[in-house]
């Protein structure tokens, strides 16, 4: 399987079967929430570790702190601010609930997709 493709799997892990209710509805309630702080957390230290797995082999530890910066910051800003939402606002789509998570999905996918060929490229 392809970097990306345990990137994927990754994903719905830590998005889906590692996200409890507690995380799910306290992350909406402002930037910074405890519960939000675990699932981005949470979420990291798994992409962090599929990527370490599969990934190249580096020689120090700074790509991968720049790989869990990424992640976590961008996971943080997607969720945190309601990116979706917002995007459906801007492009004037309607506000229902599976075009909401389709679109979330969609953002954090780009993003591992964006890791995933960076990593083939060093």
């Amino acid at each position: 399987m392809t970097v990306f493709g345990w990137l994927f799997l990754g994903h719905f892990v830590a998005d889906w079967l590692l996200q409890n209710d507690w995380m799910a509805l306290g992350k909406r309630d402002s930037l910074f929430t405890q519960p939000g702080l675990a699932h981005y957390t949470i979420y990291t230290a798994v992409i962090l570790s599929i990527f370490a797995l599969t990934a190249p082999s580096y020689t120090d530890f700074s790509p991968l702190f720049v790989v869990a910066s990424i992640v976590f910051i961008s996971h943080w800003l997607i969720d945190g601010t309601d990116l979706a939402q917002r995007w459906m606002r801007c492009f004037g789509q309607r506000d229902q609930t599976m075009v909401r998570v389709i679109i979330d999905q969609t953002f954090h996918l780009l993003v591992l997709g964006m890791l995933a060929t960076w990593c083939i490229r060093q």
